[in-house]
């Protein structure tokens, strides 16, 4: 086992004699092992025990053989106690998300102030086979088939390659003490319920289970990078980002025979469901897909003609109006507006600038977004038009729509920002002032 170990560390430069490490130490027989193997390697190791307040006596107890196993080795011990039923309720989590949050941002917290390079758990082969079941019944696609990653920046699992069996082999062989945590053989718990329950039935049809599904996990791991390499070389001829938005064209992707696969490996980071993935895939083949919406935690997607568009979402999406008082009241606006006051007027196309009679009841003007019922009389036309039906004749996306502002007076819309004004508002002959006003 030592020596299994040593190697795995070598082969895949977990780290090194010279690096600080912080090891995750629950007490536990798993904790324990990894805990006396890099001790008896020569690592430079400390560990970290967290009280959660949970189990009473039991907890206490936990805590207090954790700090004499650390003097037992000689090497230092820290130890904090959390009230975790507080915080779950605070935060709305459950009990186990609260711990293992407190956990974590802790361990963050112990790498920053005393400088450690690492932080190890003692996650291992059994652990891979669980969160292996545990993604495939959330829908996380080829990536959740990959198990738990033996190094992910400065978390390090170096015991992935041993089976429980093995960790228990071993420390009965060196005489190790370890505590076991009740909680463990409570299958309310679907990690628990998977273990107890599941693998040992799978373990009747192939009793090396844990070894079978480590194998398949590293073939998991190329077939996603496979697939991933080969979704962003598509990604660059079917899609465009612009800002915060990103633009699919329909017609290319309906040309692919794997375009579900597609979807999800570019919009999963965007925290869509698979459900909604698979939604969208079907909602393409539809005529009424047009103005189809899904949103997921950070973005929201729209079917338009042409394109899948994704944005993402803003902490303060609400409407807001802004009053601008004169020509330099500016710099509270959201938009980056200029005013300035001209001699000479020339028509411009320039859709981001406009010309209008400035009078000195032109202001307050006031700058919000277009709602429901807005009308304008656009410019070169006779009659009024709704601005519902002016983005429908502009093929206006939802998203484009939402995006829009309004600029106004006390009377009426002078300008829909970036595409039309008011022809009430043109400089005719005999105009004696001109306010230019420039979208930049």
């Amino acid at each position: 086992m030592l020596k299994q170990f040593e190697i795995n560390i070598s082969k895949n430069t977990l780290f090194s004699k010279t690096d600080k490490l912080l090891v995750a130490f629950s007490g536990g027989v798993d904790s324990v092992v990894l805990a006396n193997l890099l001790h008896k390697s020569g690592y430079n190791i400390e560990l970290a025990h967290c009280n959660f307040q949970l189990r009473g006596q039991e907890a206490k107890d936990d805590t207090a053989f954790c700090e004499y196993f650390s003097k037992s080795i000689n090497v230092p011990f820290h130890v904090i106690y959390f009230d975790t039923k507080t915080y779950a309720s605070e935060y709305k989590l459950s009990i186990q998300m609260a711990a293992r949050e407190l956990r974590y941002n802790w361990f963050k917290t112990l790498k920053a102030e005393h400088h450690f390079d690492y932080i190890l758990t003692a996650h291992h082969a059994n652990d891979n086979v669980e969160t292996l079941f545990v993604n495939l019944i959330r829908g996380t696609g080829i990536k959740g088939l990959q198990g738990i990653p033996e190094k992910q920046n400065n978390m390090v699992r170096p015991l992935l390659f041993a089976t429980k069996d093995d960790i228990r082999a071993y420390a009965e062989k060196e005489n190790l003490s370890y505590r076991e945590d009740s909680s463990n053989q409570e299958v309310k718990y679907k990690r628990n319920f998977i273990r107890h329950q599941i693998v040992p039935e799978l373990k009747k049809l192939n009793p090396a289970i844990e070894e079978t599904i480590h194998t398949s996990i590293q073939f998991f791991k190329q077939s996603s990078e496979i697939i991933t390499e080969y979704a962003q070389f598509k990604f660059q001829l079917i899609c465009k980002e612009e800002n915060d938005w990103l633009y699919i064209d329909i017609e290319l992707l309906l040309l692919e025979k794997q375009k579900e696969t597609l979807l999800f490996e570019w919009l999963y980071n965007k925290q869509f469901k698979t459900s909604q993935i698979q939604q969208l895939t079907e909602a393409l083949n539809t005529e009424d897909r047009v103005g189809k919406l899904f949103s997921s935690a950070t973005h929201q997607l729209v079917i338009d003609r042409k394109y899948i568009i994704v944005k993402t979402l803003k902490k303060d999406e609400e409407i807001k109006e802004f009053t601008i008082t004169s020509i330099s009241d500016t710099k509270h606006l959201p938009i980056d507006l200029s005013f300035e006051e001209i001699t000479n007027v020339s028509f411009s196309k320039n859709a981001n600038e406009i010309s209008i009679p400035y009078s000195v009841d032109l202001f307050p003007l006031k700058l919000r977004r277009w709602k429901q019922g807005d009308k304008f009389k656009p410019f070169g036309m006779d009659g009024f038009k709704k601005l519902s039906d002016f983005f429908k004749d502009q093929k206006f996306s939802l998203f484009e729509k939402e995006n829009v502002w309004i600029l106004e007076n006390k009377e009426h819309i002078i300008w829909v920002i970036g595409y039309r004004m008011d022809d009430r508002c043109k400089v005719i002959e005999g105009t004696e002032k001109v306010l230019r006003i420039a979208l930049n």
